[in-house]
């Protein structure tokens, strides 16, 4: 079963609003307005199932540092990325922004959101229970109780503890009451060709799309929510009013794409008398519904101007700290990159100087006992209006253009990350525990790699020269024109933005329900 059979009406459809993107910002949108009495009409390009023949339409194309293949990168189908392989045998990582993601720092300059965290505490509130997830201080208390002596230790000073949840909440469960609605019509294999303005520029009249057996549709709604992921909202928009563009008046749209920057930073020497399982703690056990890392405390970052980031100690075999295996694994995520990764040759000769290696590795992991503690750090990209998506020359089977995403990180996100393993390196020495041995060139052979995080790329603003959409998420000078995800966020801290993206989707499901009798 597509889902066809859940549409009902012709090749015209006239609703209250019409959301581009069954994931879970779309979904929860639709979940929250359908019991309003408003009609709503979700199209999704995908299908109930991930189909490879599928995924292709995400193909694009990719210049700048190198990033995971764009058509590997999202799902398309109902219940959107969520629905990865990787995910759904793991769970995703929850948690909310910290309270410093939202100011302006002294080094971020005009990148503060236009609220604080508090204004967001009912709505992340609400996405813990639709997630299906402990309040997070439940969480982190029980997760804090664990703690070993030595790991109290290194959580004072300068560091302090946070804790992420996993859920495994399937939003495309949410399929059959949807579609049972008579409320809520669901568009499954469908995808949007245009978003048209009308004669003032100041309102979409019509969306276009085409189904999967190219037939086409006109949507006429009242209202229009572009939900369809970080890269997919700016092409769009770029796209949008036959070519036109949308929202683009001052050229931000596309602009500031980020990613979370995500590598092995290097491993922890432990002192004699510390053992990996004192400082174990600090990361996310085999399908533990709760794992946990260290960060630098917000007054500490603000002092010395460096950006948010998280630390995982993850036990380890001795023989994963050895240059071949490190190379194995650049190797295998190179792959999957565009562009090609630099310093291959490097990598290939280490693996086959240190094959001895590789062999002790594969006996270690079928019997060993883990030795040492590798350090995987998840830092904060700050925002950078050259680090972009635009249109590629390629055009896909609609005959439109692909994206084209222009991954570009500064020298702030790179020593951040550092200053943040300093700090840790510093606690670790001052508690007699060990010290970290720094293996990573980010210049050069160490792979930092993006969490699948599209970020910023419709940043939000109080001012219409500086943002794309304002503080509810409406388009600047459209009337009837919202984003919703993690394409809105005009700084990224070091959470991954799933529960964010919930919380920001049921905070734009209310202000919709006041203003559209306005619209």
């Amino acid at each position: 079963m597509d889902g066809s059979s859940s549409v009902r009406g012709g090749e015209e459809f006239v609703p209250d609003v019409c959301i581009v993107g069954a994931g879970p910002a779309g979904i929860t949108i639709a979940q929250e307005l359908h019991r309003s009495g408003l009609t709503i009409l979700l199209v999704e390009a995908g299908g109930l199932e991930v189909d490879p023949v599928v995924q292709n339409q995400s193909r694009g194309e990719s210049d700048g540092y190198p990033l995971h293949l764009l058509h590997h990168s999202r799902v398309r189908a109902f219940g959107g990325t969520l629905r990865h392989p990787r995910v759904w045998d793991e769970g995703w990582a929850a948690r909310p922004l910290d309270a410093i993601d939202f100011e302006e720092r002294c080094r971020l300059p005009d990148v503060a959101w236009p609220f604080d965290l508090d204004h967001l505490e009912p709505y992340y509130a609400r996405a813990v229970k639709l997630c299906g997830i402990e309040p997070f201080d439940v969480a982190s208390t029980a997760w804090y109780q664990d703690a070993s002596p030595a790991a109290r230790a290194i959580m004072g000073g300068d560091l302090e503890p946070m804790a992420f949840q996993f859920p495994t909440v399937a939003f495309h469960n949410s399929w059959a009451e949807l579609s049972a609605s008579p409320d809520v019509h669901v568009l499954l294999h469908t995808r949007v060709t245009d978003i048209e303005l009308d004669a003032t520029g100041k309102r979409v009249r019509r969306v276009s799309a085409v189904r999967r057996d190219g037939s086409r549709l006109s949507v006429h709604p009242r209202i229009v929510v572009i939900a369809a992921g970080g890269i997919e909202n700016a092409r769009l928009l770029l796209t949008g009013d036959r070519g036109r563009g949308i929202g683009n008046d001052h050229d931000l749209v596309g602009r500031f794409f980020a990613e979370r920057l995500s590598f092995f930073a290097g491993y922890v020497d432990l002192a004699e008398g510390t053992s990996v399982d004192d400082l174990g703690l600090f990361h996310r056990p085999d399908s533990a519904e709760t794992g946990g890392g260290l960060r630098i405390r917000d007054p500490v970052q603000r002092e010395e101007g460096v950006l948010n980031c998280s630390m995982f100690l993850v036990p380890r075999p001795a023989s994963a700290a050895t240059p071949a295996v490190r190379s194995v694994a650049a190797l295998r995520k190179a792959a999957d990159r565009r562009p090609h990764v630099p310093a291959i040759r490097r990598h290939v000769r280490n693996v086959v100087t240190g094959l001895p290696d590789l062999t002790r590795m594969a006996f270690d992991r079928l019997g060993s006992r883990p030795r040492t503690l590798a350090l995987r750090v998840q830092g904060e990209q700050s925002p950078n209006p050259d680090s972009r998506v635009t249109l590629g020359r390629a055009r896909d089977d609609l005959g439109l253009p692909v994206a084209r995403v222009t991954w570009a990180m500064s020298e702030l996100d790179r020593s951040s990350t550092r200053s943040a393993v300093d700090v840790l390196d510093r606690n670790l020495r001052c508690h007699g525990l060990g010290e970290v041995r720094w293996t990573a060139h980010l210049e050069s052979t160490t792979l930092i790699e993006g969490n699948h995080h599209h970020l910023g790329t419709t940043r939000m603003h109080v001012d219409v020269n500086r943002g794309v959409v304002d503080p509810d998420g409406k388009v600047y000078g459209i009337k009837n024109l919202f984003v919703a995800g993690s394409s809105v966020f005009p700084s990224h801290g070091t959470s991954n933005p799933t529960l964010t993206i919930i919380a920001l989707a049921l905070s734009l499901a209310d202000h919709l329900k006041w203003v559209v009798d306005y619209l």
